[in-house]
């Protein structure tokens, strides 16, 4: 029933997870068509090296829709319809969460009442990494099911803390930055990365002295400042490097590193290839 919105017939090698209050589906996707639907559960779905377009009508029946390529993750709250083309084949793993697993984990969290904001096709480097390790998971046919609770529950507080318009200043729990915080650095990061973007910086833009934002960072992203800017800092040189006649001390320079060499070793840590190597090998002619 949560596949209900395929309307290809489903790879001939997928994963399918049952857990308690969540599910998971995992394949290597084809060229496909889920259709308009909905579904009274929040849908994660994350397409790795994906190109693909949704379309979705907001709760006042406004029409929207975005096509992305590369890393995309889609959050569809309870009862939103959307529908989705997955333009060549791609890495899918979509995580079904049920309201009571969200209400539980909110009870937690102190947090009694969620209404998730949808995003869709946005980058979320937390969402993306955990999509990542459950598909080697399941690459194994062999999902460990405290892993996948694990995961879960992560997945959970991650989008109670960071997509909840309900939400009060979570920090004000001593949990997080809050979602207004948390949405006012990363819009920073995105429009910086050129620029400094040191502990002490960001944590001016927080409001926060920097040890406190550091923690606070890392609470609400599972990821430290200085790692997340530079998944953030590999992404955008991921797209610039498909503009062949970009040198790449240009796309170093533009994506923030101090120098090429640093470029070159922080893109062949987070990707297993150099800039170099990623041009010929993905970039289009």
């Amino acid at each position: 029933m949560v596949l209900m919105g395929a309307d290809d017939p489903l790879p001939s090698k997928y994963f399918w997870f049952e857990g308690d209050g969540y599910w998971i589906y995992a394949a290597e996707q084809p060229r496909s068509t889920w259709r308009e639907h909905t579904l009274d559960c929040v849908r994660v779905s994350i397409g790795l090296e994906a190109r693909a377009y949704i379309e979705w009508r907001t709760r006042s029946g406004s029409p929207g829709h975005r096509e992305v390529s590369g890393n995309g993750v889609a959050i569809i709250p309870p009862g939103e319809p959307s529908r989705t083309l997955w333009l060549r084949r791609a890495i899918l793993v979509s995580i079904f969460l049920s309201k009571s697993f969200l209400s539980a984990t909110g009870r937690a969290l102190h947090e009694t009442r969620f209404d998730l904001e949808p995003v869709h096709l946005a980058r979320d480097p937390l969402i993306e990494e955990l999509g990542r390790a459950l598909y080697r998971e399941c690459e194994m046919q062999e999902l460990y099911k405290p892993f996948a609770n694990s995961v879960a529950e992560v997945l959970a507080t991650h989008l109670l803390r960071n997509y909840n318009a309900s939400a009060e200043l979570l920090s004000d729990f001593g949990i997080g930055l809050g979602p207004a915080r948390n949405r006012r650095v990363r819009k920073y990061i995105e429009q910086s990365l050129e620029r400094d973007l040191s502990i002490g910086a960001l944590a001016k833009v927080a409001g926060l002295s920097p040890s406190y934002f550091a923690e606070m960072f890392r609470q609400t992203t599972g990821f430290t400042p200085h790692q997340y800017v530079c998944h953030r800092r590999v992404d955008r040189a991921r797209q610039l490097l498909t503009d062949r006649d970009l040198p790449l001390a240009e796309v170093a320079h533009r994506c923030g590193f101090t120098s090429q060499s640093q470029f070159t070793t922080v893109f062949h840590r987070f990707t297993g290839v150099t800039p170099g190597r990623f041009r010929s090998e993905y970039a289009t002619s």
